[in-house]
């Protein structure tokens, strides 16, 4: 008795091809978030040794550690997840290219004492050398000067969800496009941020 022929060998290889760039995109996900809870701890970490040295740099004025200083967001760090022609568009401002980027999530990211980035199972449809990626989000944002736990924290919460397209480059996949859309938020936002960017509102843009 013969069954019907399974796949040839061109398309199981062209499956693992297929997985192994889901799994890849998904790991580029991954790291993107977990670098920005970490990136900011290492600048905390930072701050509060040059605090402790006596080096004689302010360490009450919230910004955290400048460019160079050691801090998690770095060029390095940016280039293991963008593009050269990046574009980043969230709720508080938007920037083009891998040069500064890391400033201006470092910028961003070190209104806060600490944050934590929850994302969900998120959709990847590699198509080529480009992916089109999407997961929600919700990000929670600690005030400084908030106590530790098991004391309740202060603290800025929002939920949404990013949408982007990431491309491939001779050195894995890379963000090419990230948009944060938001679709609520509860707590107080920092300090002199009094608007957000219209096009990363939900119910303000129905673009995909």
């Amino acid at each position: 008795m013969t069954g019907s022929p399974g796949p040839g060998l061109g398309e199981l290889a062209a499956e693992v091809a297929r997985l192994s760039d889901i799994a890849a995109l998904n790991h580029l996900i991954d790291r993107y978030l977990a670098g920005l809870d970490e990136g900011l701890a290492s600048s905390a970490s930072t701050s509060a040794a040059g605090s402790d040295s006596g080096s004689g740099s302010g360490s009450g004025s919230g910004l955290g550690p400048g460019p160079g200083s050691g801090s998690g967001f770095d060029a390095v760090w940016a280039a293991s997840l963008f593009t050269e022609d990046v574009e980043l568009l969230f709720p508080v401002g938007s920037h083009q290219g891998l040069t500064g980027a890391d400033g201006f999530l470092r910028e961003i990211m070190e209104r806060w004492d600490r944050t934590h980035h929850h994302g969900s199972l998120a959709s990847v449809e590699p198509d080529g050398d480009l992916a089109a990626v999407s997961w929600s989000l919700i990000a929670s944002h600690v005030h400084f000067g908030s106590p530790l736990p098991p004391q309740p924290s202060a603290y800025f919460q929002i939920g949404g969800r990013f949408t982007g397209v990431a491309r491939r480059t001779p050195d894995g996949w890379r963000f090419a496009r990230l948009r944060l859309r938001i679709v609520w938020s509860t707590g107080s936002p920092p300090g002199g941020v009094t608007e957000v960017d219209a096009r990363t509102l939900e119910a303000a843009d129905s673009r995909p």
